[in-house]
């Protein structure tokens, strides 16, 4: 029986339709064959960040607070009146110098008074001789030439906190050039009767001022804190409640400023006597930290040596050297230290509480992140760090021997094989996530 025109119609459609699946079968067939190796590769390798062990140094650092214990003697007033300082602020002094000439106040003007009638006979000196030669004048020159100089340094660096040091310096020198002058004119000089004013002058001062003399050696500083009457024994009864509140009412004092003068009363401080042979830094740190430092206090101890460890303090772009003496009491989160110090009393010397940091350690080696590092073990400080070798995932075993913020420097495992052994330049998996040993790793 014939097909009818409709019939005819859907058999070809039907034609159509199969040539069409078996078309797109062979292209699926002919693009999975392309795209299998493709998709093998990303089902078992990873595009991961990859980075090269370098050696570097870290310092462990761990934040402490602390208080300066010294060696510190007050310096009393011997009346009520004015103290001219004779040596500047940080100035090292021996016994029975001459630190300060004290004046009472019903004498200050008659001071006063022979004071400007010597500067009025000593500018005369000099504008009549100032045009002297010879090795004399030379020898001013090359003074006055030094303290200026001195001066063009302080401009250079910008720091001008002892410029009333220098200017003092250079009246002194002037006036000494003056006076040298002065004495070296003979008996008929016109300028005789000057100088035998000036010699009055003088005794009539002497009588009229009483010099204040050192009771020891040291460094002068005119400025007290509240804090002298702290004896270096007491270092050991320093807690954390005292760091702390020293701490919260320190102020920032007017460093290294020598006053021109004092008003003082009978019986009061002025300043004191810093002896600068050694001094002591009680800070409190972390109980964490602190269990870390005794174990290397002890193991040092126990060879006969002691443990030097640095500070850095805020504001104080200098180290300082310390010599951990021992520990103190703990409030059950910090622990106190206490160390001593024999360098940079000077520099420190208007500081009592302080911040900063202590340094622990300061360690060179292999170093990597701290998150490339996976399995770490906390009691033996040993991880796993991965290895890119011949383009596959190879887990090896280490020790930590330090770390610091997001770094840490490592070391291999005493005895372990050749193939073990982790070197310089070995490439390392930052992120060791998902990794898998064996894994094929895209470079």
């Amino acid at each position: 029986m014939p097909m009818t025109k409709n019939q005819e119609l859907n058999r070809q459609r039907k034609k159509k339709k199969k040539i069409r699946r078996r078309l797109f079968s062979l292209m699926v067939l002919v693009l999975t064959g392309i795209y299998l190796p493709a998709l093998w590769n990303w089902l078992f390798s990873s595009n991961t960040e990859i980075a090269v062990i370098k050696t570097a140094t870290l310092e462990v650092k761990t934040p402490m607070t602390g208080v300066f214990l010294r060696k510190e003697r007050v310096l009393d007033a011997p009346g009520t009146g004015i103290l001219i300082p004779s040596v500047s602020y940080g100035e090292k002094v021996a016994a029975n110098q001459e630190i300060a000439s004290f004046i009472t106040r019903e004498m200050r003007a008659l001071v006063e008074n022979y004071r400007q009638k010597e500067v009025a006979i000593l500018k005369r000196v000099i504008s009549e001789y100032e045009n002297t030669t010879g090795s004399d004048r030379k020898i001013w020159e090359e003074a006055i030439e030094k303290q200026v100089s001195k001066l063009a340094d302080f401009s250079n660096s910008g720091d001008f906190s002892e410029l009333g040091t220098v200017r003092s310096s250079l009246d002194r020198v002037l006036e000494a050039r003056a006076r040298t002058v002065l004495e070296n004119l003979g008996a008929n000089s016109k300028f005789a009767p000057e100088k035998e004013e000036l010699e009055r002058l003088k005794s009539s001062q002497i009588k009229s001022v009483q010099s204040i003399r050192s009771p020891a050696s040291g460094v002068v500083a005119y400025y007290c804190d509240g804090y002298e009457d702290w004896k270096p024994e007491d270092r050991h009864s320093m807690t954390v409640q005292i760091i702390d509140e020293v701490l919260a009412g320190e102020t920032v004092s007017e460093r290294w400023i020598t006053p021109s003068e004092i008003e003082v009363t009978a019986e009061t401080s002025y300043g004191k006597l810093i002896i600068n042979d050694e001094a002591w830094l009680v800070f409190c740190i972390s109980n964490d930290m602190a269990k870390e430092l005794r174990v290397q206090f002890e193991k040092e101890q126990m060879n006969g040596k002691t443990l030097e460890l640095q500070v850095e303090l805020d504001d104080m772009n200098q180290r300082i050297p310390i010599e951990i003496e021992g520990f103190g009491e703990s409030d059950g989160k910090r622990t106190v230290v206490i160390a001593r110090m024999n360098r940079f009393i000077e520099q420190t010397m208007d500081m009592r509480g302080v911040a900063g940091n202590l340094i622990l350690q300061s360690v060179s080696g292999m170093k990597v992140p701290i998150e490339s590092l996976t399995n770490i073990n906390q009691v033996d400080q040993t991880a796993d760090i991965i290895i890119v070798e011949m383009y596959k995932a190879r887990y090896k075993r280490v020790r930590i021997v330090a770390r610091q913020d997001y770094y840490a420097i490592i070391e291999n495992l005493e005895g372990v094989s050749q193939e073990e052994l982790v070197n310089i330049f070995d490439l390392y998996i930052v992120d060791p996530r998902n990794i898998e040993e064996g894994q094929v790793i895209e470079q």
